[in-house]
C-alpha cells in the first residue's frame, strides 16, 4: 500500500505534504469514531491512552515533520537511505540480526545509489532525516512492548486495544499536523473531486488499512521484522514505476532489490537469530 502511493499523489494535483497527511489521519479518526465510542474509549486509563499517543506521535507524525523539513536541501534518494537505517537501529536492541538489518540497508543504497549526492553544505541538514529514524525506531519498539503487554519494572504501560490506539494517534497526529503546516508550507489545499477522491483514499485505504495491518504485524511479529517495512516501501515503489513507465533497471537496481528481498526472506523464514533481547532489570 505506502509503496504504491506514489501513483496516488501523481494522480491529484500537487498538495502541501504535511495538510495532506493531516486530512488523512483526520478522516481514519473519524472511520474509526464509532468503534471508539462502541468500545467506550473515555473508560480507559488516561495513563493508557497517553502512552499510545505518545508513541503514535513518534511513528505516524514527528519523523514526517523531520523528513519534511529537511526535504528542501536533500534528495529523495537521501532521505529514503537515511529513513532506512531504522532497522539497522532496531537491531542494535536486539530485535533483529545485525546483518539481516545491513544486508537491507545496502540494498537501499544500491538501489538509490543514482541520487545518492550529498554536498558538503547539505550535510547538517542530513541530521534531520536521520533523527527521524531513530524516533521511529525508538517509537516501534515502544509500541512493541504495548502491543505484546511486555511489563518492564518501574515503566507499566497498560495495555488499550490496536483500535482504539489508532484512533487516538490519528486524532491527535492529524491536529498537530495541521497546526504544523502553515508553519513550514505556503502552499494552500487545492480542492476538487479529483482531489478529495484522493484524500478519501489516502486515508481510507493508506493509513487506515495500513496502519492498522502494520500494528497487527508488529503485535504479531515484533519490531524487528515491521522495520523492514523501510526497505520494501522504495523497492515496490522503484518496481511498479520501472513497470508503469517502462523504465529499464540497471545493474545496481537488481543488486539493491535482490538484497532486500532476501534480507526480508531470511528475517521472515524464521533462520534469523533476531539478536539478544535486551531488557533493564531491577533488582
Amino acid at each position: 500500500m505506502w509503496g504504491s502511493e506514489w501513483m496516488l499523489m501523481a494522480s491529484i494535483p500537487e498538495q502541501p505534504h504535511l495538510r495532506v497527511l493531516a486530512i488523512g489521519y483526520g478522516i481514519s479518526a473519524l472511520l474509526l469514531l464509532p468503534a471508539a465510542i462502541r468500545r467506550r474509549l473515555w473508560r480507559r486509563p488516561v495513563r493508557s491512552i497517553a502512552n499510545s499517543v505518545i508513541v503514535g506521535t513518534g511513528i505516524l507524525c514527528l519523523p514526517q515533520i523531520l523528513i519534511f523539513s529537511s526535504s528542501r536541501y536533500l534528495s529523495p534518494a537521501v532521505v529514503i537511505a537515511a529513513v532506512a537505517a531504522v532497522p539497522v537501529l532496531v537491531a542494535i536492541s536486539g530485535r533483529l540480526s545485525i546483518t539481516t538489518a545491513v544486508g537491507g540497508l545496502a540494498g537501499v543504497l544500491f538501489l538509490t545509489s543514482n541520487g545518492l549526492s550529498v554536498a558538503v553544505p547539505q550535510i547538517p541538514w542530513l541530521l534531520l532525516p536521520l533523527a527521524a529514524a531513530a524516533v521511529l525506531a525508538l517509537s516501534l519498539t515502544a509500541a512493541e512492548r504495548q502491543l505484546c503487554g511486555i511489563s518492564i519494572p518501574a515503566i507499566s504501560i497498560p495495555e488499550i486495544s490496536m483500535v482504539d490506539a489508532l484512533f487516538a494517534q490519528c486524532a491527535v497526529s492529524a491536529l498537530l499536523l495541521w497546526v504544523t503546516s502553515p508553519l513550514l508550507e505556503r502552499q494552500p489545499v487545492t480542492w476538487s473531486s479529483t482531489a478529495a477522491l484522493g484524500f478519501l483514499t489516502a486515508g481510507a485505504v493508506m493509513t487506515l488499512c495500513g496502519y492498522l495491518l502494520f500494528y497487527w504485524l508488529l503485535g504479531k511479529s515484533g519490531a524487528g521484522t515491521v522495520s523492514m517495512l523501510q526497505w520494501t516501501q522504495p523497492l515496490i515503489a522503484t518496481a511498479e514505476s520501472a513497470v508503469w513507465m517502462h523504465i529499464r533497471p540497471d545493474w545496481t537496481a537488481v543488486l539493491g532489490g535482490t538484497l532486500i528481498v532476501a534480507a526480508t526472506l531470511w528475517a521472515f523464514s524464521n533462520r534469523d537469530d533476531q539478536g539478544v533481547m535486551f531488557e533493564i532489570t531491577q533488582t
